[in-house]
C-alpha cells in the first residue's frame, strides 16, 4: 500500500475550496484549522500557492464584495471545473488521514 502524498500550501488550498468561493483571509484561516496549524500561510505563501493553481488551471480569482474599510473590490478566490476535480482527489485522500 502507498503512502499519500504529504499535504501542501496548494493541496490544502483545493481542499477547502471545494465547498465554494471565498476570500484570501478566510481561505488561510481554514487551511490552519483543517491542518490544526500544521500549514499556517503568511501572505507570500498563500500568493504563491494561489499562482501556481491558477497556472494550471485550476483556481480563478474574483473581485468579490467591496471591502468595509477600503471600498476596494476584495479579490474572492473559486475551483474551475478541473480545479474540483483535483479538489475531490484530495478530499478523498484527505477522508483516509489527518493532514
Amino acid at each position: 500500500m502507498s503512502q499519500p502524498e504529504p499535504v501542501t500550501p496548494q493541496s490544502a488550498l483545493l481542499r477547502v475550496l471545494i465547498s465554494g468561493e471565498s476570500d484570501g483571509p478566510e481561505i488561510v484561516r481554514r487551511i490552519r484549522d483543517w491542518t490544526e496549524g500544521r500549514i499556517d500561510l503568511d501572505e507570500s505563501a498563500f500568493s504563491e500557492a494561489v499562482l501556481a493553481l491558477e497556472s494550471a488551471g485550476l483556481v480563478e480569482r474574483h473581485p468579490g464584495a467591496p471591502d468595509k474599510r477600503t471600498g476596494e473590490p476584495q479579490v474572492t478566490y473559486a475551483l474551475t471545473p478541473a480545479g474540483r476535480s483535483s479538489a475531490l482527489e484530495v478530499l478523498a485522500d484527505s477522508l483516509t488521514r489527518k493532514a
